[in-house]
């Protein structure tokens, strides 16, 4: 089937709303299929064959290549509380480490398919049939919305593939286009250009995050403002910090507030508070920038030594029984530990009997991870995920649980929270993962 406009393209698909894939199905690829885990893009090629009614095939050109338009097939997911959010990042065309080099935005074979995308979006539900999936929505989603952003994060990509570095690309180097791994097996790599270090096969895609906020964009009533002021997140943090670096946090909270603390009435949280104020907190960021509802980030205050090491691990939220019945591949976690920027605020002992009030500001690190780092923490969550299969709390990781433990289980509350022993109480757990000391050290080095 062809079609002459977009405008043809979207009235004709406006018809496959309300319905079910088992219903477009007219080749029967669904048969001996009830989940996506053993055939990734099976519900693209039945709407491809089925509904638009055009053969298989592996063209590097656009799927409606007449009118320049890619199709994607993707999920989405409901809360208890009903808000959606994209089930997954959606993968676009396979990097070329060899060709990328030499390659501009404007020209790139990503830009070349990928400009506009026709998106079919269905919901998904865990446990239910895959043919039962139901598509409700259709969106046509154009590059050019938020190019500024994806030029910025091609050229990252690009980059750092020119360096010799594309064994160390991480998805938390960019904020809307990532570089995923793309292999069938974990074993798989690619050789690159300038350097001899094989790395592992990657492609462009758009990160969970974004997808998740072009999806909302979609049903939202008010109009948001396209971004036009920073590419990542660590840029704005860095430009409302770089006044303050140097300073201690007591003159810090006194120039910003008007408010002179006497050293034995401190806050612990002082830190926090002070950056609350110069950054803003979650909810007040994303009225800033649209760059802040497209993208998944974390702000973490860290004290460190008069040698720049880290005096604490780093915690996240607490941990969700639920969260653990993937296996480590397609969990939430290394989605999270993946896609995820964590922007690292460091704040300086000038000497070892420094007292909190006295840190003074370093600078903002951002912390991305590597190969070995996710192994390690592969082996975090797969003690996790045993410690939950064999209902047995002694099983857990707590630190040094294995050689070169990089990600740790620990209690998140107050005094504990007798949290080992109330594991499984509840779906929402009393213990965080925690980022052991030993690879912050490695990190902001």
């Amino acid at each position: 089937m062809k079609f002459k406009s977009i405008d043809e393209l979207l009235n004709y698909t406006e018809n496959i709303k309300g319905k079910t894939f088992r219903e477009i199905d007219s080749e029967g690829l669904l048969e001996g299929y009830t989940n996506l885990k053993r055939k990734k893009g099976l519900l693209g090629e039945v709407v491809e064959t089925g509904f638009y009614k055009y053969p298989l095939n592996n063209n590097p050109q656009a799927d409606f290549d007449e009118i320049g338009v890619e199709l994607k097939v993707t999920g989405y997911k409901r809360s208890k509380k009903g808000k959606i959010s994209a089930k997954e990042r959606v993968s676009l065309s396979m990097i070329d480490y060899n060709s990328i080099i030499n390659e501009e935005f404007d020209f790139s074979k990503l830009l070349f398919k990928n400009k506009k995308i026709l998106l079919i979006w269905y919901e998904y539900e865990k446990g239910k049939d895959v043919g039962d999936f139901l598509i409700t929505d259709y969106q046509l989603y154009d590059m050019s919305r938020d190019e500024k952003i994806i030029r910025h994060d091609f050229n990252i990509i690009r980059n750092k593939v020119r360096e010799g570095k594309a064994h160390e690309l991480s998805e938390s180097d960019t904020s809307y286009l990532g570089a995923c791994t793309k292999a069938s097996k974990g074993t798989d790599r690619r050789s690159q250009p300038y350097s001899d270090i094989p790395a592992k096969p990657r492609a462009f895609s758009l990160k969970n995050s974004y997808m998740t906020g072009i999806l909302r964009s979609m049903y939202s009533t008010t109009q948001t403002t396209i971004s036009n002021k920073y590419k990542t997140v660590e840029e704005y943090i860095f430009r409302q910090l770089k006044p303050y670096i140097g300073k201690s946090q007591l003159e810090i909270y006194e120039e910003i507030k008007g408010i002179k603390y006497e050293k034995e009435n401190i806050p612990k949280n002082i830190s926090k508070r002070i950056t609350d104020e110069l950054i803003g907190k979650d909810e007040d960021l994303v009225k800033k920038d649209d760059l802040f509802t497209k993208t998944k980030f974390i702000i973490k205050n860290l004290p460190i030594t008069p040698k720049n090491k880290a005096r604490e691990r780093m915690s996240f939220r607490t941990l969700e029984l639920s969260e653990f019945e993937e296996d480590w591949e397609n969990s939430y976690w290394k989605n999270y530990f993946e896609e995820t920027t964590i922007l690292t605020i460091l704040w300086k002992q000038p000497t070892y009997k420094s007292k909190n009030g006295e840190r003074i500001l370093e600078g903002v690190k951002k912390i991305n991870f590597n190969d070995n780092d996710f192994k390690s923490f592969e082996k975090t969550y797969n003690y996790v995920k045993k410690t939950i299969e064999k209902r047995d709390v002694n099983l857990l990781p707590t630190p040094n649980t294995f050689d070169n433990q990089y990600l740790v289980v620990a209690p998140k509350g107050q005094k504990g929270d007798d949290a080992y022993n109330n594991f499984f109480k509840n779906n929402k757990t009393k213990v965080a993962f925690m980022l052991t000391k030993e690879i912050l050290n490695n990190k902001i080095s």
